[in-house]
């Protein structure tokens, strides 16, 4: 009876199979929030110094658009559609005058930035070659900007004003 009882159990132990794995948690992104922040203070600065190459040299690399997808992707391809018609472009440097850090997510990668941006040194010119910047425009701008971790880096998912922000 014993013979019978072991092969009952082997065979019942069989058809049950060997408890499920756990499913391994992915690592996180980003060791820390400061990792986190300062991988997208990197992608920023960087970002702005491939747009301010662009309006100098057409040619230049790396292309600006390179840095974004999604909502701030679909933006910049708008402006600069918007700007053709209208036969305007923009000349001169802007600058990263601050940056605030606000959240990040270590284990997505998702990380938020506020950034105060100066644009009084940028004109919009028209084709005629006039400046037609508008003249009492805030030199300076709050940008609220979001990344998302993709292709082992960071990429400006998002940017926009921030409602009465000053800076």
């Amino acid at each position: 009876m014993s013979t019978a009882l072991a092969a009952s159990m082997v065979l019942l132990t069989g058809c049950l199979g060997s408890p499920p794995e756990p499913t391994p948690t992915p690592p996180a992104v980003f060791a820390s929030e400061a990792e986190a922040f300062a991988a997208a203070e990197e992608t920023y600065r960087a970002y702005i110094d491939a747009v301010n190459a662009r309006r100098d040299d057409l040619a230049s690399e790396p292309d600006p658009q390179s840095f974004l997808i999604g909502e701030a992707l679909e933006a910049d391809l708008k402006s600069l559609r918007e700007f053709e018609e209208l036969g305007i472009q923009i000349e001169g440097d802007t600058e990263i005058v601050a940056i605030e850090p606000i959240s990040a997510d270590v284990k997505t990668g998702a990380t938020l930035l506020e950034t105060c941006y100066d644009v009084s040194n940028a004109r919009i010119i028209n084709d005629a070659g006039e400046d037609v910047t508008v003249a009492d425009r805030d030199p300076r701008l709050l940008l609220s900007v979001r990344f998302a971790y993709v292709d082992d880096g960071l990429a400006i998912q998002e940017m926009a004003a921030v409602d009465g922000g000053a800076c």
